[in-house]
């Protein structure tokens, strides 16, 4: 057994452990870092949320530390960053990293589960006739006999791996756990962690849990905490809608329609076995139905979908948790705090423009009009189109389809940090929290998988060279940032692109 299948092998728990530890090892030399270098190790936000925090300590105002443009949720949890110790909240961050990682576990293992379900052969009971042969029989029967066989016959490496689902389980998390991007964001004292783990802990109620009122209210503590997962919401509602279905079809492959196979009962029966959805009713229960018995003209917007936004009791419940926290957290601060906290906290983020450097596409543009008054809301509205657009397109296209809700989430989270205005290397989190909970479903070679990630780094090291110019030798090169820019947005497009191309629930063994 190779080093590599070991480390799989070992238990979950001392993942955990062990990437706690190099957490916690690297927090220490941040510290001694910062003492010793004038490009410092920890995050010059997180000296705002320090100071924000002391403000709040002495019976301040977040907002009187000037950039708190967030939460005072932030503030309030790092008080003890200046009653306690000032690395309490990188400590913080860290066991948050932990705790998304067992999300991520959990929300892989019931997707597993349900894929798994829908994609076995045989019918459900009392919901489709079950295909019956003197064949089926015998294969069963044969298969039976070897499974014996192989139980009788346990090799000692059958006892000591662990099971398919166990291991797929634990890659998804160890994913997460030992990124270097991950790792270096939450011992820097960046935020982001949280963020990630309020849109996962979400996710669990939606899918493991089927609590909609409970993912309504973490749904809008997401947003109160930070405004993007507000992009996910039609994603979730679409979820619990009636027409939601499950389909282990591989729309990349054209099928004859259901009228076609007709020489065969058989094949007929199968076909509409491996071709349903699920209606879900108000009451959270199921109904297996066909999904289509003709062909239909494929398009992106459909007369049909309007029917879609016509709320049952489960997604009354998820509108209502989620009006109810976002509504009381608002409320509750803008009381403590007045004006300043809407202006900070949301409206800001709306109305700002940031000149400086970074990997936005839009940037170049947004530092040679920085000083330009009257330029109207066209520049706005063309910045922002092709992101909503696409966000619609995904919220509904996966969304609708229980198997590839997290994939949904992917993409939006992928878009919306792409065609940002203002992209930095944090909200590459967002993206990083979401993409382990899909990687069972993207069917890719290895190779292609580290061309992928080749193309990205690359991309992104070329971008920093122009940028290192700038920033510390005082060199002009925003022009040749902005051309970078263009090269990484290409890069992320191309590989948004491949996830795409090679996401696939469809029928066949798992992983």
């Amino acid at each position: 057994m190779s080093l590599w299948e070991l480390f799989v092998n070992i238990d979950y728990k001392l993942h955990l452990y062990f990437s706690l530890t190099i957490r916690l090892l690297l927090i220490a030399y941040g510290n001694y870092h910062d003492t010793i270098s004038e490009v410092k190790y920890t995050d010059i936000d997180y000296k705002v949320f320090t100071d924000a925090a002391r403000h709040v300590a002495f019976g301040g105002s977040p907002y009187d530390r000037s950039t708190y443009r967030y939460s005072p949720i932030i503030a309030i949890l790092l008080i003890p960053n200046v009653t306690v110790h000032p690395s309490y909240g990188k400590i913080l961050f860290s066991l948050t990293d932990i705790l998304v990682a067992l999300l991520i576990r959990s929300i892989v293992k019931n997707s597993l589960k349900n894929y798994e379900t829908y994609t076995q052969k045989d019918c459900p009971k009392g919901d489709v006739k079950q295909i019956k042969s003197d064949d089926s029989d015998k294969k069963k029967k044969r298969k039976q006999r070897q499974s014996n066989r192989q139980q009788l016959n346990v090799t000692k490496k059958q006892l000591t791996s662990k099971s398919h689902v166990d291991r797929i389980t634990d890659l998804s998390m160890m994913a997460w756990l030992y990124n270097p991007l991950t790792i270096a964001i939450s011992t820097r004292g960046n935020s982001d962690s949280l963020a990630v783990f309020l849109v996962l802990l979400t996710l669990y109620f939606i899918q493991c849990k089927h609590f909609p009122f409970l993912a309504g209210i973490t749904h809008g503590l997401s947003v109160h905490f930070r405004l993007y997962p507000v992009i996910y919401s039609l994603a979730y509602f679409m979820y619990f809608s009636k027409y939601s279905f499950y389909t282990t079809e591989d729309r990349r492959i054209k099928k004859p329609s259901l009228k076609a196979v007709t020489s065969d009962r058989t094949k007929k029966q199968l076909k509409n076995v491996e071709n349903t959805i699920v209606e879900s009713s108000s009451l959270g229960g199921h109904k297996l139905v066909p999904l289509q018995d003709v062909d239909e003209k494929r398009t992106i917007f459909k007369m049909k979908y309007l029917f879609y936004l016509i709320p049952n009791f489960d997604q009354l419940k998820l509108i209502s948790g989620c009006l109810l926290s976002l509504s009381c957290l608002t409320v509750m601060f803008y009381n403590m705090y007045g004006y300043r906290f809407l202006y900070e906290t949301y409206i800001y983020h709306f109305v700002r423009k940031d000149p400086k450097h970074n990997f936005s596409l839009y940037f170049y543009l947004q530092y040679l009009t920085a000083w330009v008054k009257n330029i109207g809301m066209w520049q706005k509205v063309l910045m922002l189109l092709p992101q909503l657009v696409l966000i619609l397109v995904f919220s509904v296209r996966y969304g609708l389809n229980k198997i590839s809700l997290n994939f949904s989430i992917l993409t939006q989270t992928i878009v919306f940090v792409i065609y940002n205005s203002v992209l930095t290397s944090q909200y590459f989190v967002w993206i990083m929290a979401i993409l382990p909970i899909c990687l069972w479903q993207i069917k890719i070679s290895k190779k292609s998988a580290l061309l992928l990630i080749l193309i990205w780094f690359v991309a992104q090291a070329v971008w920093l060279l122009p940028a290192y110019l700038l920033e510390f030798q005082g060199h002009n090169t925003f022009l040749f940032i902005w051309i970078q820019s263009v090269s990484f947005f290409c890069a992320n497009i191309a590989i948004l692109g491949r996830l795409i191309m090679y996401f696939m629930p469809v029928k066949g063994k798992l992983g």
